[in-house]
């Protein structure tokens, strides 16, 4: 599917072409098998990896990066997140290239590190960034399906739904501070997509001035 990219995008990607990062989700999947097996050998590996703003700030720097490695899931499970997220960021690199691919990345990414030294939020999860991820394929994609538990077939946008509800009730669920965050790191999404969706609503509106 064909979604033009908003220009300001286009003009960096003319200009800085040659920053893009090239195979940037298997630098993920490394990084979340290094969490994971970190995580094995000790329990405290968590709290070194986790982002931590007075201890970033302190000089522990590589916080700012290490975040992206806490595991999405644990035992088996991890093969098949790791599998995805690889499955995902080829297609959105097959689609974009590497430049878009990395700045998609790297806006959710120091977001989540602006956001967390601002309010004093310790980020504990690369789930919210992941998920940013997925909603782009979803978004490019919507019709490709899924294996649901290698047998059931569910189209993307099905899961993109399902994840966006997810994303709902924790804003329910959750304080302020962390509402914030889940505002925050879905900017990369309203900056690549947000002029595309408006133009659907927009159209969307026309038809059906049009027939009332």
């Amino acid at each position: 599917m064909s979604i033009q990219t908003p220009r300001f995008i286009d003009n960096l990607e003319r200009r800085y072409h040659k920053f893009g990062i090239e195979n940037l989700g298997l630098i993920l999947v490394v990084m979340q098998a290094f969490g994971f097996l970190a995580f094995q050998i000790s329990p405290m590996a968590r709290e070194k990896f986790m982002l931590k703003p007075s201890l970033l700030l302190q000089g522990e720097i590589w916080r700012a990066i290490t975040f992206v490695a806490l595991p999405l899931s644990n035992g088996f499970w991890i093969i098949i997140v790791l599998f995805f997220i690889y499955w995902i960021m080829q297609i959105i690199e097959q689609t974009w290239g590497p430049f878009k691919t990395t700045l998609y990345f790297v806006i959710g990414l120091v977001l989540s590190v602006l956001y967390s030294i601002a309010t004093g939020l310790a980020i504990d999860t690369f789930m919210p960034l992941e998920m940013s991820l997925f909603f782009a394929v979803a978004a490019l994609y919507p019709r490709t399906q899924v294996l649901l538990f290698f047998i059931i077939p569910v189209p993307m946008w099905i899961l993109a739904v399902f994840q966006a509800l997810i994303v709902v009730y924790l804003l329910i669920v959750s304080d302020w501070i962390q509402r914030g965050y889940y505002a925050v790191v879905y900017m990369n999404y309203f900056l690549f997509f947000g002029l595309y969706h408006y133009t659907q609503i927009k159209n969307w509106l026309r038809r059906r001035s049009w027939r009332a």
